[in-house]
């Protein structure tokens, strides 16, 4: 069989070009450090290697979110340290002014408007922003979720809008939520709420209203709308904030009408006091600065209007507490009790023993007040159910009287009080704002719980952070198990293809036939 120039020609160009293409490979190999540069070229590997590139993505893009939340952390530590060191201050400012010395008013007024201005510092504080978030401002990232409004000569101090004495829970403030990012721990999401698990992200919001505190220690009034009939007049009595309102409604066809009956009568009967009561979809009327009590009319037509069923809840305006453990035997004492207008001295001689002092205290108040429930409670209370009471002590003939503490509301979050020990001075109230320090004492202790929290939680993003390094470091091992080049291996596999290849060169002029040019010197 006769083997044509044509046919060797094509034998050695594809040999040539072959030795080509796998040194060509060979050198790509070296120079990038892949193994292969197609999927096709090893499918099985290539299917590992695309798993591992995805869990060393996933192992960047928790450690991105875990640097964002230590500066968020780091920041939110910083705010709080500021805060504690603040409220030192504060409770210092306090008890520099509750023992002054010098002229009393000029005095109280300096140090009442040194507190303003650190209630100013401390809202500042919590409308701190890292990185576009606002730290303290919850789920939502709206500037400056704090504020202090004026009204009348009232400050109060609002979160998203709403007055933080308004409610006890923080969690029914506006934006109360938390706000998670994932950080390689499995992400959790409820089925049903459709919310994340915590256990399974890292929080990264904090709800101020918690953080500073909410609601107050007492001061409403809970009225029993189911006892409200439709087509009823009511008529009751209101003390908010010690401001005596008579209240006028109709009962409503269902709960919430009453609730809008009620609301309408508040509003048109505080109408430019400065005060603003208001009450809940429950019946609790709430004044966000002070006691709410109320009581049913006693000089209402009784033709005209129904009884209303209520409870005071801790209605201070309305409650003394006595100190009977000082009593000393044989010693007579006395004070004042004033009942609807009605004021009465109560006199006892005490037997040194507080539990018998308390019982002659009763039968000489259930004899000055015939028909009326004023009573005396174990520790000490004096109260009047429904009716409006005051008590005052008098100097017995030998000099002797009983101490009486008068009890207030404060409220729980500490800027609202620093704002209130702040109007007490100015007021004169020395009592209301020495009641202020210990709950300012008690603030303070619970910021340091806070920051020790946040302490523990920058612990834990640097143990993730160490783990996520160590996973990553795992993960590129494997990697280069899969796609890595062996370069030992690849150079030798290079220098011999390189070696073909030369070798193919010098055989062409075997191959190659001569042509005119060959000729042509």
């Amino acid at each position: 069989m006769r083997i044509t120039n044509s046919t060797i020609l094509r034998g050695y160009n594809r040999n040539l070009n072959r030795l080509s293409n796998a040194k060509n490979a060979s050198e790509n190999k070296i120079l990038t450090g892949r193994s292969f540069s197609r999927a096709s070229e090893a499918p099985l590997a290539a299917a590992k290697a695309l798993n591992v590139r995805k869990s060393l993505y996933d192992a960047a893009q928790y450690k991105e979110n875990l640097e964002v939340a230590d500066k968020f952390y780091t920041e939110a530590e910083t705010s709080m340290l500021q805060v504690s060191d603040q409220l030192a201050g504060i409770r210092e400012t306090i008890i520099a002014a509750v023992n002054s010395t010098k002229d009393k008013a000029t005095d109280l007024n300096i140090y009442a408007q040194q507190l303003q201005t650190k209630a100013n510092e401390l809202v500042s504080i919590f409308n701190t922003d890292t990185a576009g978030r606002v730290i303290f401002g919850g789920e939502s990232n709206t500037p400056m979720p704090f504020a202090i409004e004026e009204n009348g000569g009232n400050y109060t101090v609002t979160y998203h809008g709403v007055p933080v004495n308004a409610y006890d829970d923080s969690g029914s403030f506006p934006y109360s939520k938390d706000v998670y990012i994932d950080i390689g721990l499995g992400l959790q999401i409820d089925e049903d709420t459709r919310e994340v698990d915590p256990q399974s992200a890292l929080r990264v919001s904090f709800n101020g209203a918690k953080v500073t505190g909410c609601g107050t220690e007492d001061g409403r009034a809970d009225i029993d709308l189911s006892s409200v009939l439709n087509g009823k007049n009511y008529c009751i009595d209101v003390y908010a904030e010690n401001v005596n309102k008579t209240i006028e409604f109709k009962g409503g066809s269902n709960e919430a009408a009453t609730v809008a009956n009620i609301q309408a009568a508040l509003d048109k009967a505080y109408k430019d006091t400065g005060i603003s009561p208001t009450i809940s979809d429950t019946g609790v009327i709430n004044s966000y600065n002070g006691t709410v009590q109320i009581m049913n009319n006693r000089n209402a037509d009784p033709k005209k209007v129904a009884s209303l069923t209520y409870e005071n809840i801790s209605g201070y305006s309305n409650k003394y507490k006595l100190d009977l453990s000082s009593g000393i035997s044989g010693e007579e004492y006395s004070f004042n009790i004033t009942l609807d207008g009605t004021k009465k001295t109560v006199s006892f001689t005490s037997t040194g023993d507080e539990s018998a002092d308390k019982k002659a205290l009763q039968q000489a108040i259930d004899k000055a007040f015939k028909g009326c429930s004023v009573s005396i409670d174990d520790k000490g209370i004096i109260s009047a159910e429904g009716h409006d009471i005051t008590v005052s002590g008098i100097a017995s003939s030998d000099g002797k009287s009983v101490p009486y503490e008068r009890e207030y509301t404060y409220s729980n979050n500490y800027i609202q009080l620093t704002l209130d020990a702040a109007k007490a001075l100015r007021d004169g109230n020395i009592e209301y704002a020495n009641g202020c320090i210990d709950r300012i004492v008690s603030a303070s202790e619970n910021i340091l719980v806070e920051i020790a929290d946040m302490g523990s939680n920058e612990e834990f993003i640097e143990f993730s952070t160490s783990r996520l390094e160590t996973r990553e470091l795992n993960l590129s091992e494997r990697q280069k198990t899969l796609e890595a080049t062996n370069l030992e291996e690849e150079i030798t596999l290079m220098k011999t293809y390189e070696a073909l290849y030369n070798a193919c060169l010098q055989m062409s002029s075997s191959v190659v036939p001569n042509s005119i040019f060959n000729y042509i010197s």
